[in-house]
């Protein structure tokens, strides 16, 4: 793999890089970085992503190049912009809740923002059977601040409308409703790529008219319903963790959008977690055990978001039972298209008989949800818990 990173990173861009890097050095941050001929870049996990940093000495960033896709089946970070302005957006609402951005250079397309090198991904340390309460609750608290204070329930409808203007992101959206809510449910659709026992069970998605109907639902609340700024793509993979700290990061798909689809995604990933471990080839008990440690923290999420999240548009007991109704099946969807599309999730690497039971869960979600109006009945219902 990072053979491959090289290949892609070539001296050019690496070069190119740098002097951007050194151009913004009259920053506060980046003091550290006049002098190009001490700096050293690396890659930073992806062949678009690097961490530069002056050499000999912890003074590091990451730098994000959104110029061209790296990877065709997601969509790209193609609004440098935008993502810097959200990360702005975010931290200035919810202190600390999202990495620091440091500079977005228009001309490259280049964003740069802190190196979390301490931190961790939070999808690679619940496979590893890490789980912070105090980090899942802080995540929960912050997104909850964050839809709160930009909600159309708070800042009226003229202030709402003007926010949708500040984050258009009208050829991210197209990508991601394809991905999420029009490809895994179209049969034969060429992006879609699943393992033989997925491809066995296709016949729960297209033979059910209820579970086509309501991705249907799910895809007109994504296009239409302008409620507050979120992040619009918010997995475990978007969030980095250390010990009780949470901090979001990968916010190039934001807009004003629902409130339940940043819960829903990642209740979801939540759901990938509880399987990876309940049914874990090793048949170690503590793996059992850590599985139920995360239904438990999907219900303090929900339970922790309603603290904080108090701008409503009704009646606060109907707002949270209609919330999480498109929650459940916001987190069918995308449980659906991790496991039939091409952007699959790496809790499944080691675990392949736990895709069928996901992939139940997700048919679930989407037949039941708009019955389903708590977090409990939402995890009864996907996982069949006793």
């Amino acid at each position: 793999m990072a053979h491959s990173n090289a290949a892609c990173a070539s001296s050019e861009i690496r070069d190119s890089v740098m002097k951007v890097v050194t151009k913004y050095s009259h920053l506060e941050q980046l003091q550290w970085a006049g002098d190009i001929s001490k700096l050293k870049i690396e890659n930073g996990g992806s062949c678009n992503v690097f961490r530069v940093c002056l050499d000999g000495s912890d003074s590091s960033v990451i730098v994000v190049q959104c110029a061209k896709p790296t990877d065709a089946k997601e969509p790209h970070r193609d609004n440098a912009q935008l993502e810097f302005n959200t990360l702005i957006k975010f931290d200035c609402l919810a202190p600390g809740s999202a990495v620091k951005p440091v500079f977005c250079d228009p001309e490259s397309k280049i964003l740069c923002i802190e190196d979390l090198r301490d931190y961790a991904i939070y999808r690679t340390s619940l496979i590893n059977g890490h789980l912070d309460d105090d980090a899942a609750l802080k995540l929960a608290r912050d997104v909850a601040i964050i839809h709160r204070d930009t909600h159309v329930a708070k800042i009226g409808e003229d202030a709402i409308k003007q926010l949708d203007k500040e984050f258009q992101n009208a050829t991210t959206l197209t990508l991601r409703e394809q991905l999420l809510f029009t490809s895994p449910f179209t049969p034969g659709d060429p992006s879609n790529q699943c393992s033989d026992a997925v491809k066995a069970r296709l016949d729960w998605l297209y033979g059910d008219q209820e579970v086509l109907r309501a991705a249907a639902d799910m895809k007109r609340i994504f296009l239409e319903k302008k409620e507050a700024l979120i992040h619009g793509d918010l997995h475990t993979g978007s969030i980095m963790v250390k010990d009780k700290d949470s901090k979001i990061i990968n916010a190039g798909c934001s807009y004003v959008g629902p409130c339940s689809l940043d819960l829903g995604l990642l209740v979801a990933n939540y759901i990938f977690t509880y399987y990876c471990h309940l049914l874990c080839p090793d048949d170690n008990d503590n793996h059992r055990v850590f599985a139920y440690r995360v239904v438990d923290i999907c219900n303090k999420t929900v339970d922790e978001y309603f603290k904080h999240m108090t701008s409503v548009t009704e009646d606060l007991e109907i707002y949270q039972a209609k919330l999480i109704s498109e929650m459940a099946g916001f987190a069918g969807c995308e449980i659906i298209r991790r496991l039939v599309g091409p952007a699959h999730v790496d809790e499944f690497d080691h675990t392949h008989d736990a895709e069928i039971d996901a992939l139940g869960a997700g048919v679930r979600l989407l037949k039941a949800y708009d019955r389903i109006h708590s977090i409990g009945t939402l995890m009864l219902i996907a996982l069949m818990l006793a």
